[in-house]
């Protein structure tokens, strides 16, 4: 069994547990919680705060035009995206 199924079946187990204490017991007498809605991170109307990472891998000078192309790159990227 790898690491994701032993995860999978020891969250099983849990909920299983956790019904079976709670069986047979009045619902009036319970309060229910209820989740928080995730919001979804992908629609395109979220508001994000996204980082850039942009490194240079030596201190030769001919390394800095890597860095200005990440940087422009990375700058473009998130400058056509509104809610970034």
């Amino acid at each position: 069994m790898n690491e994701t199924e032993e995860k999978l079946s020891n969250a099983a187990e849990q909920k299983r547990k956790i019904r079976e204490r709670y069986k047979g017991v009045d619902p009036d007498s319970l309060d229910v919680i209820p989740a928080i809605p995730q919001k979804d991170f992908y629609k395109k109307e979220n508001v994000k705060r996204v980082a850039v990472y942009a490194r240079v891998s030596t201190d030769d000078p001919r390394q800095t035009s890597s860095y200005e192309l990440q940087k422009n790159h990375y700058e473009d990227v998130v400058s056509r995206r509104p809610n970034w």
